[in-house]
């Protein structure tokens, strides 16, 4: 099962199953790839889901749900995501010849039968989706205080590692919820990879920068002309981790330092600094002519930038082979605040300093093992939790809480214990 690009929009294999079983199709690989391709597209098509509309698109596609959302979709929310896939399925399958051969069915002799029937069957849908449709508008209304917002239409996203993993995550959801991204990529070979992947509607900038050179995610903003005052939420997610060498190993641990703290503070160096009016792009008019470059400038000014620090929770504990990269983290964790400290004893109301420090969840710096695989986390869950809290102003962010807890539980323990269970979490590596 692939990772989906959008999943509000997008289906995986299994949700496809159970749509085509709910309008007695046939699955087909072929037209489920022609299928992921238009609702790769969709985002930048349709309107946004909000509201209950979008908590109702949030969980995975059962056949059960799917019975339950048609209907109430069909009447109340015409431009929820399930309409766009029941839509795109029947009009895939009619092109084909067998799906078509399905579609066209004839009820046979007994045709007033079979409407009878199918009038029946909708009716008796309808009578069983409707208290559900109440039961999960309460569970909506429940969690309404509870619930961030994430909008970012017109606003623009700084993200670093957008390659892969936990900051392609964060890519993709801020482009879903409107922003126009700006993705720091580490190579070219990256960058025209993700490019391809990307739908041709997406907003999204892809830079090519090395952190791991000092100053060249600031030489590849200034040469891109982007103004530093243009960005609403800049997330440093990018993060380098070489498993298996020593914390003695000079060469590797001044890497890891290098991407994992020294680039953030060039990046926040580079954010909270005086405005270099030399450096920016002057933007479009509107056409009453009340937007003028200096007005622009001060909407942008008087709006707050949120610089989100993706550390890690195992910045509360050190860790054998690992390059230094939990202590990295602790000093990118411990400098985060000393600069969210700075900017406040400033009076500077311009930015809000969110730490993140999440648990584990899959990705390439992880390893997958019968201990660990019980704690991962779900990584697009852990991307939800960081642009909700941070666009929120949260100074601090741990998701998910539990493992929070049970680092910091493991961290009271003492250092002999602690090292015991490590060691069985990640056994010796001299590599």
């Amino acid at each position: 099962m692939t990772d989906p690009l959008f999943p509000l929009w997008h289906i995986d294999s299994e949700e496809y199953d159970a749509v085509c079983a709910y309008l007695r199709l046939t699955p087909q690989s072929r037209l489920y790839d022609r299928l992921s391709r238009y609702l790769a597209d969709a985002p930048f098509r349709f309107p946004r889901p909000s509201g209950f509309s979008r908590y109702l698109a949030e969980p995975r596609l059962t056949r059960f749900r799917i019975g339950r959302l048609d209907p109430v979709t069909k009447l109340f929310l015409p431009g929820h995501p399930l309409r766009h896939v029941l839509n795109g399925v029947i009009a895939l399958h009619e092109c084909d010849p067998r799906g078509y051969r399905e579609l066209a069915v004839t009820p046979g002799p007994h045709a007033g039968v079979a409407v009878l029937a199918e009038i029946l069957r909708s009716g008796l849908n309808l009578a069983v989706s409707l208290p559900w449709l109440g039961w999960q508008w309460a569970g909506f209304a429940a969690g309404a205080p509870f619930r961030a917002q994430d909008d970012l239409v017109g606003r623009r996203a700084l993200i670093t590692g957008v390659s892969r993993g936990l900051g392609r995550d964060l890519m993709l959801r801020c482009l879903e919820s409107g922003a126009e991204v700006i993705g720091i990529v580490r190579s070219r070979a990256a960058q025209e990879k993700l490019q391809g992947e990307l739908p041709a509607h997406a907003r999204a900038t892809l830079l090519v920068a090395d952190l791991a050179t000092p100053g060249a995610l600031r030489s590849a903003l200034t040469e891109a002309k982007i103004p530093a005052d243009s960005v609403a939420i800049a997330i440093l997610s990018a993060a380098i981790k070489h498993d298996g060498k020593s914390v003695l190993s000079m060469d590797e641990l001044r890497e890891t330092f290098q991407v994992n703290l020294f680039a953030a503070a060039e990046l926040a160096g580079w954010l909270c600094g005086p405005c270099d009016d030399s450096q920016n792009v002057a933007p479009a008019l509107s056409v009453d002519g009340s937007d003028t470059p200096e007005t622009m400038r001060e909407q942008r000014l008087s709006s707050t930038t949120r610089v989100v620090l993706v550390s890690s929770m195992g910045r509360w504990h050190g860790m054998h082979f690992s390059g230094g990269y939990n202590a990295s983290k602790a000093a990118l964790s411990i400098w985060g605040e000393s600069l969210d400290m700075e900017l406040r004893q400033r009076g500077n109301r311009r930015f809000t300093v969110t730490i993140v420090e999440p648990g584990i969840f899959p990705s390439g710096m992880t390893r997958k093992t019968p201990f660990t695989r019980v704690l991962f986390a779900s990584r697009q869950a852990v991307a939800a939790r960081i642009l909700s809290g941070a666009l929120a102003g949260r100074r601090a962010i741990r998701p998910p809480r539990w493992f929070a807890l049970l680092t910091w539980g493991i961290c009271l323990v003492g250092r002999d214990y602690r090292y015991r269970l490590l060691a069985r979490a990640k056994p010796r590596s001299d590599r």
